[in-house]
Parts: structure tokens; sequence; C-alpha cells
């Protein structure tokens, strides 16, 4: 039989402002989980309690210490049956006077082993709750090291991030997520998948004062991302998984590969402060900005052979400009997919014969081109220089070269022939905004993104050849980095090599509702066309005041 743990989430309809009826059945419904053989048990955000409250008076009554009355009756429970148990709560520090949301793990001895005060406060949260002053909690089980994280703690990675640098192989995260709101689904996703852990979810059900969680949705996501249980139900039910353990400890063997190919010596500008200003438009430089067209273009290049395929870039171009202005737009930007000239390379030979320098000929055909159609271009290029190979995206214009971006994180292909790139990221201001490239496995990593959201990017283009189906939703999970996203995959198979098309220009507003997905199809050559509105992207929010230190440190092996 194969090693595994039992975990359980309690799905629990909780009742606001009813806290004896919230403990009397969230106990029942731990000891019917610890009972039915879970070592593991996760409940929701604020469990005890409920969610709306209005203010520090409205929710008074019901906070608490930690340790407090509550830990002590799950202590028992968690000792009677020596289980682990994750909780929310709202909580009173005695020596402050200050509130916070909190969320306590218990231990098998019936002590709690850590507390986790909510880093993001969300809406009226910050009505009486203050943001968290405590580092993220990792504590070590008996099966390796948890991670314990709260609800909107997770629309951004870092929190997560730290947790898995901290060595963390499962996150446990109690939340209070309504569906309609920014679906929560894909930003768990994406914290499993970008830092290989697994993630139990365990959201709530039933009637709050002002919102409705009964369509709410609890998860347990695998490291690669995939959903493997959930559940959504308006009433009490309690979601059964299990993990798979080796010698005894949670068995991730992706983390430590993901978080070794981080290259935190490009991510100092994750820890700039700079929307947190009056005027971070001045502060950084932007010009107003103007609505823009941008197109992607998605093909299937001829493998191995950059003429043909620069022939067919010179005519998409073409084609582009012609659909636009058949909508009655001028084409501003196109971008085309990594690799658009000479297709995926598949041997180190293969690159030495088919790269070329920046400039170089088929750049140069691009810019006059570029320069005929006054718009600019993104696409993906082998360069060489001074005997060395990179894997390049480059921004030409109509006056010409303006800048090029070489791949920081390679994926394993890449490294077969390729050397990663020494440079920090880079921006452009161009006419209608200010414009980052990144290439496909860059978005893996989400210090790159941030990166560049902090210098004021209004829009990311990345130019991809993405292979991975089930990895492939972390494109849309990058709208949380707050700049429109242009992704232009190739399609079609090449040798071994199989690329999934599906190229996406993905609008972000601040408000969910306003924001617009066009996807390419999978297996055709496609040309897609959006408005984009920079304006969208100048109220960026940052989870701020987390370890830097850590996340600018070289990971080391636990």
């Amino acid at each position: 039989m194969p090693e595994e743990v039992r975990v359980a989430l309690i799905h629990a309809a909780i009742k606001w402002k009813d806290k004896e009826h919230n403990l009397r059945r969230l106990l029942a419904l731990n000891e019917e989980a610890a009972a039915g053989g879970a070592r593991i048990i996760v409940n929701p955000e604020l469990a005890t309690t409920g969610y709306a409250f209005e203010s520090r008076r409205d929710i008074s009554p019901f906070v608490e210490t930690v340790p407090g009355p509550t830990t002590e009756l799950f202590g028992a429970l968690a000792r009677r049956y020596g289980v682990y148990i994750c909780l929310g709560l709202p909580e009173v520090d005695l020596k402050s006077g200050i509130y916070y949301n909190t969320a306590v793990l218990i231990g098998p001895d019936g002590r709690v082993m850590g507390e986790h005060r909510k880093l993001a406060p969300a809406f009226k949260e910050n009505l009486w709750a203050a943001r968290g002053n405590l580092p993220v909690l990792v504590a070590e089980t008996c099966f390796g090291r948890v991670g314990v994280l709260i609800c909107a703690d997770t629309y951004w990675y870092k929190a997560a991030r730290i947790a898995a640098l901290k060595g963390a192989r499962v996150l446990l995260i109690p939340a209070n997520w309504p569906p309609h709101h920014y679906p929560p689904e894909v930003f768990w996703r994406a914290r499993a998948l970008e830092n290989g852990v697994y993630v139990l979810a365990c959201n709530r059900t039933g009637q709050d004062k002002t919102m409705n969680c009964n369509a709410s949705q609890s998860f347990i996501i695998g490291p690669d991302g995939s959903v493997l249980k959930e559940v959504q139900s308006a009433h009490d039910t309690i979601l059964y998984g299990t993990l798979p353990l080796k010698n005894g400890r949670f068995f991730t063997p992706g983390a430590d590969i993901l978080l070794g190919d981080r290259r935190p010596e490009f991510y100092a500008g994750i820890t700039l402060d700079t929307f947190s200003q009056f005027e971070p438009e001045v502060l950084l430089g932007l010009s107003a900005g103007k609505e823009f067209a941008v197109a992607t273009v998605q093909f299937a290049p001829w493998a191995g052979e950059p003429v043909r395929n620069s022939r067919r870039i010179l005519s998409f171009l073409d084609q582009a400009a012609d659909l636009a202005a058949r909508r009655g737009m001028k084409l501003d930007l196109v971008v085309f997919p990594e690799l658009a000239v000479t297709g995926a390379i598949s041997q180190p030979s293969q690159a030495e014969e088919l790269a070329e320098p920046v400039p170089g000929p088929v750049t140069g055909a691009v810019i006059r081109r570029a320069e005929k159609l006054d718009l600019y271009v993104v696409m993906g290029v082998l360069e060489r220089e001074d005997g060395q190979l990179f894997n390049t995206a480059v921004l030409i214009g109509p006056a010409g070269l303006l800048g090029k971006y070489r791949k920081i994180h390679l994926s394993p292909s890449d490294r077969e022939w390729a050397r990663p790139g020494q440079e920090d990221f880079c921006f452009f201001d161009l006419p209608f905004g200010r414009v980052g490239l990144l290439l496909g496995h860059d978005l893996f990593f989400p210090e790159s993104l941030e990166s560049l959201a902090k210098q004021g990017v209004d829009v990311l283009c990345v130019p991809a050849l993405w292979n991975d189906e089930k990895s492939q939703f972390i494109w849309e999970a990058r709208i949380a980095e707050q700049m429109h996203l242009v992704v232009a995959n190739q399609w079609g198979s090449n040798g071994s090599f199989c690329a999934l098309g599906g190229s996406l220009i993905y609008s972000y507003s601040r408000y969910s509702e306003r924001r617009v997905r066009l996807v390419s199809p999978v297996n055709e050559d496609r040309i897609n066309i959006m408005l984009l509105n920079p304006q969208e992207t100048r109220q960026k929010k940052f989870l701020e005041e987390v370890d830097y230190d850590l996340l600018l440190t070289h990971y080391k092996l636990f």
C-alpha cells in the first residue's frame, strides 16, 4: 500500500453572529472528520462568527485571544484524536487591543502550534481588522512542513512563495470567498503550480449577512495545479482527500526544482513601493496613454526554415493591419510567438545553424514593414552574439529596433542550446503606454511580472512556445499582476514538440466584470485584435511588508 495521509476540509454553513451554533457544528464536523481518519483538518475563515462585520464595535463581542476559549475546545478534540486542526477566528491582542483576522494551527498535543494574521484584509474587513503583523506561518508537522494563509492572501503570490521557500509543502487556506467576485480557483491553482505544493483551500457555504456563499467551492489541489477534489454544497459537507508520503513525509518532488529555478538576482524590482504614492504616474514618468489596438498572431512556423517564416511574418503583419482597418481601427502593436522565425529548436546543432544577430536580416525586414505600416512588433527570435545563443524577444517600431529581452528563466528544452539572459527585465515607453516583455516560461515565475508591474507597465507582451496543456491556465492567473496580458503562442507539431495555440489577449481592470478575454483556437493560424486602455492598469495594489530578504535569496534545499 502506498504511504499517504488523509485530510479533510470542513465546508461548513457558517451563521453570521451565531458563535454558539457555529462552534457546536464545527466541533461535530471536526470530530466526524477525525473519526473518519483525517489527520489534517482545515476549517473556513472566520469560522466561529461569519464574515460581514461593519466595525470594531460590531465584532467586539466575538473576538478572543489566541490561545483562548475556542482553541481550548478544538485543542481538546485534536488531542483526543491526535490530529492537526486549522481554524479561522477573529482575534484580539490583549496588549494592544488590536483586532486581527486570524487562523490558528493546533497540533495533536492540543496546543496552538502557531497563528497567521491575515496579510491582506479584504473589503469591509478593513473596518475592523488590522493588517497582519506576523511572519508567514510555517509549522513542522510529523508529515512535513505546512504553511497557513487566509483567503485573499493568496490573490497575490508572495505569501505562498514565502511559505514554500521556508519549506512548506502543503498550504492550508481557510477562506470566505464568494464565487461571484474574482473566482478563487485559478489563483489557488496558481499558488500550487508555481511552488510545486499541495493546496487545501477550505471555503464556506451558507448565507452571511451580505453575501451568499452557497455556490462557493472548496478545493484540494495538486502540485501541478490540477484540482484533485472539490465540493460545492449549500449544506455542511466534509471533503476528504489523501496526500502522498515518502518515508512518512509529504512527497512533492517538483517543489525543489521550481524553487531552484528562480533567479532572485533579477527580482529586486518587487521591493519597490511605487503605487502607494499619491501620483504614481508622475513618479514613474508615465505618459497619459491612450486606447490602442493590439493583435496576437498565432501560427505554426516551418521548422528550421527562417526564410519562409520571415515571409509569413511579413504577410501576417499586412493581414493584421488590414483586418484592423476593416474593423475601423488603426493597429498599434502586434505580438508574434516565441522563436517565430525558426520554430521550436530540437538540437543544439540546429540552433547553431539557425541563429542570427540582432539586428540581422529578419529583424531588418520586419523593421521596414513596421515603418511602412506605422506599428510596433514584438517577436521571438533565436539570437547569436559573440558565439553565444539566446532565446530573445525583440521590440521593433517604425524607427527601428527599440530593444530586446533575453529570456531569464529557461525551460528544460531551452537549456539544451540557450544561455540565460543576464540583464534586468525591461520595459519601453511607446506612444500609447508602457510595454514590458517576457517569454513563455517566465510566466511560471510571478516575480518576473511584478518586477514589471511595479515599474508601471501597462501591457505585458509574451511571445510563447507552450506545450503543456495542464499548466496553461497560469496565463489567466497572471492577470492578478494588474497589467493587460498579451500571449502569442505557436501551434502544431515539430518533431517531439507540440505547441498548444490558445493565444490570449486579456484586458485588465480592477473590476472583474470589465475584464475581457480573447482566446485563439488550439490548432489553427489566427489573428486576434482587441482595444486596450492603459488607464485601467494605473491603480495597482500590491501585498507589501513581507519578507523581501527571503524572496531575494536563492533557494536552499530542506
